[in-house]
């Protein structure tokens, strides 16, 4: 196919104007439900999907159908208010400019001038409130004002109430005399606190009564409607949503209004579960702790109609890319971006043809690459680059297994084999395996035919990895590096960025892993695998230094390359840090016990610790313990696709090998400034994580072994840890 060299606009991130992904039957259907006289108000709809779905082009199309001689349309971007104190405020606020006439026609007219007044009024009486509710706290230490006597050193914390603040500080300032004062003090404040709370419902009341006869007078009884969108709820922290939805039913829920809300249900759902996380509740009998805020329950009681946008149509998407980019360099490209993608919606799709584009402008615009790089191919590996992050990793270090996946995919394709064929399994490269059963990518690998006209510059079926690997040295111009923006070299262990924060150290279990603590750890990377015998084999040809015994000089044992390497001394470990650094400037070194802890036990949303890095119950089938059966090391990313990663998505920490840590053995809690971190100091190191050789209760995320530094052994190997502060 020929190759088109101009120029093709890069694509904005704009709502559809037109419809171009099958929303028609939907926008008139909603459209007609709020048009309908017969459709009782007040009446919530919510548009669910996943950021980039199309709620706003869904919502937008909604809005431009209802006509304007009937429907008073308002649209509210919750994501851009965000930041404001009160985001209800904001959302109560804006309705109410909507409703409000301008000033020439309330000089003509004697009823607009009237809702001018109305709507004033209830945003006079909306600042009046929020001022007093919002002055802070008044915190008073008894145990000061009575010059520290026993028992009465307490604070009571409590709104600046009007007219009590200069009441407690006159008190304060005179002294109290006695116990009886304190009881007087705290009945004072309580019936304060009461006087506020009642006056709060009262106001909650009186706004809705004065907004709804509002709606009634000015627009219901105008043969109009009030219909409110807000969009990008699901952008906002969970407390902000929580705000929007609570002012909508406390305020606005009146009839006459209709309220439209995009937003990604399971997100919301979530954020109201997090927010009432601390409200923990037990059950009987088996004393369980449950959240007592259902998040799907509680948007059910919200809203009243929910629409899910359904997973678009191949044809539908074929069709949306062909308006976006009806001059692809190849047309072969759209269907690469219609059909490839794991989970199409318009935004990835536009973002992925941006990048595209991009990626094909720099080849043509380099010599050497305008005529290596064809079109359709490197959509594909853009494709592989977005959907498939961790295949991606694999090819731009062995760009050929991409021709032997394909391979694979192909000689393996349900529909062309026989019986016969089809119970034969070919071998396939151990880095391929957790990527074999995937759909999206056999019918990414497969769309073209593998013979005939074309073929030859839309697969990679027949090309070597030399010719494959300018593909993903174009593709890093947009890819985010593994560290930093320094190149990664092919030695250096793919690490994961674990951030800033406290964690739990430590169990109930075992006397040495008592008691459990909080411990605060920086932001660190750590290694997302156990070090390979392929990336220890790079040190030890370049050092000259001692190979593990099992070894044939500097030559592992065939087939073990992606294995972790075992029979290496804990100065063994270090030696390997130290040279890792030295080639590559970054601060290589052992993880530290709580270190690797966190990043194998830690579930940052849940705020939770795991016993396994997968959960809460050993599973044989997510790691290699003697449960497994195996008897042997296994490849580092083994488990990964079975589920067996911890949160932060490390892989094989439980079972393989036994992992050296820069940590001395000693007692909890865990103090780094104890001596225990002391390269130089004497003693027993910590090991973690079990082996191959070990049981269930060893590779649990607590489990803390401990060996002599200068022992190696063949079930104890190590990972890496990267500081991320200055050498």
């Amino acid at each position: 196919m020929s190759q088109k060299a101009e120029s093709v606009p890069i694509l904005d991130d704009l709502p559809a104007q037109e419809d171009a992904l099958g929303f028609a039957p939907y926008r008139d259907v909603i459209t007609n439900i709020i048009s309908s006289p017969g459709t009782s108000t007040p009446l919530t709809i919510g548009v669910f999907g996943s950021w980039g779905a199309g709620k706003t082009s869904l919502m937008t199309m909604i809005r431009d159908r209802l006509p304007k001689e009937r429907f008073i349309t308002i649209w509210f971007d919750a994501w851009k208010y965000e930041k404001e104190t009160s985001l209800w405020r904001v959302l109560l606020l804006r309705v109410l400019d909507a409703l409000r006439p301008g000033e020439e026609e309330s000089k003509k007219d004697e009823k607009a001038q009237k809702l001018r007044k109305e709507v004033s009024r209830l945003e006079e009486a909306l600042y009046r409130d929020v001022e007093w509710e919002e002055k802070g706290g008044l915190t008073i230490d008894l145990g000061k004002v009575l010059g520290g006597v026993a028992g009465l050193t307490v604070k009571l914390a409590l709104a600046t109430l009007p007219g009590f603040a200069s009441e407690v500080v006159e008190t304060a300032r005179r002294g109290i005399g006695g116990a009886q004062d304190v009881t007087n003090l705290a009945e004072a404040i309580r019936r304060e606190a009461i006087t506020h709370h009642q006056a709060r419902l009262r106001y909650i009341e009186q706004f809705q009564e004065r907004f709804k006869k509002l709606v009634d007078e000015h627009i219901v009884q105008k043969g109009k409607r009030l219909v409110v969108f807000v969009d990008d709820l699901d952008r906002c922290l969970p407390e902000k949503a929580i705000e929007v939805l609570e002012a909508i039913k406390l305020f606005l829920d009146v009839p006459g209004c209709f309220f439209v809300l995009g937003l990604d249900e399971k997100v919301i759902a979530r954020g109201i579960e997090v927010k009432y996380r601390d409200f923990l509740m037990v059950e009987n009998p088996e004393r369980r702790k449950r959240i007592p805020i259902d998040g799907i329950r509680y948007l059910e009681k919200i809203i009243q109609l929910p629409f899910l946008l359904p997973p678009i149509e191949a044809e539908d998407m074929e069709g949306f890319v062909r308006k976006l980019v009806p001059d692809f360099p190849d047309p072969r490209c759209t269907k690469v971006f219609a059909e490839g993608l794991r989970e199409p919606n318009p935004r990835q799709v536009k973002r992925l043809i941006n990048l595209f584009l991009f990626l094909w402008q720099v080849a043509q615009a380099k010599e050497k690459l305008r005529d290596i790089i064809k079109p359709v191919r490197l959509a594909k590996v853009v494709v592989i680059q977005h959907s498939h992050p961790d295949l991606y990793e694999v090819l731009k270090e062995r760009p050929g297994l991409l021709a032997e996946l394909e391979r694979h995919f192909r000689e393996t394709d349900p529909a062309m084999l026989s019986e016969e064929k089809a119970e034969v399994k070919p071998e396939v490269h151990p880095h391929l395996e957790p990527f074999i059963r995937k759909t999206s990518l056999r019918r990414l690998l497969t769309m073209h035919p593998a013979e005939g006209p074309g073929s030859e510059d839309a697969n990679f079926l027949n090309l070597e990895s030399e010719n494959i690997r300018p593909y993903f040295t174009l593709a890093r111009h947009t890819a985010p590096e593994v560290i930093s923006a320094e190149r990664v070299q092919p030695f250096e262990p793919q690490t994961v960025l674990i951030p800033e924060g406290k964690f739990i150290m430590g169990s109930n279990e075992k006397d040495d892993e008592k008691p459990p603590h909080e411990v605060y750890l920086p932001a660190y990377r750590i290694g997302k695998y156990p070090v390979t015998n392929l990336e220890y084999q790079a040190f030890i040809k370049d050092t000259g230094h001692r190979p593990p015994p099992h070894w044939e000089g500097d030559k592992f044992p065939e087939g073990k390359g992606d294995h972790p390497v075992v029979n290496v001394s804990w100065y063994d470990a270090v030696a390997y840090c130290r040279w890792l650094s030295k080639k590559t400037g970054r601060n290589y070194r052992l993880p530290t016990e709580a270190e690797w802890e966190k990043a194998a036990s830690w579930d940052q949303e849940e705020k939770k610790k795991r016993r396994y890095p997968w959960g809460y119950e050993f599973d044989p089938h997510k790691c290699n313990t003697v449960e497994s059966g195996i008897v042997d090391t296994t490849p580092v990313d083994n488990y990964s696709s079975k589920g067996g990663n911890s949160p932060y998505g490390v892989a094989d920490m439980a079972g393989n090998v036994w992992e050296w840590c820069q940590s001395l053995y000693k007692p909890y809690p865990y103090d780094p400034d104890d001596g225990r971190e002391d390269l130089e100091a004497e003693g027993p190191r910590v090991c973690r994580g079990g082996s191959w050789n070990h049981g269930r209760e060893d590779a649990r995320c607590s489990y803390r072994n401990r060996l002599f530094p200068g022992l190696r052994l063949d079930y104890v190997g190590f990972r890496v840890a990267v500081s991320l502060g200055p050498r």
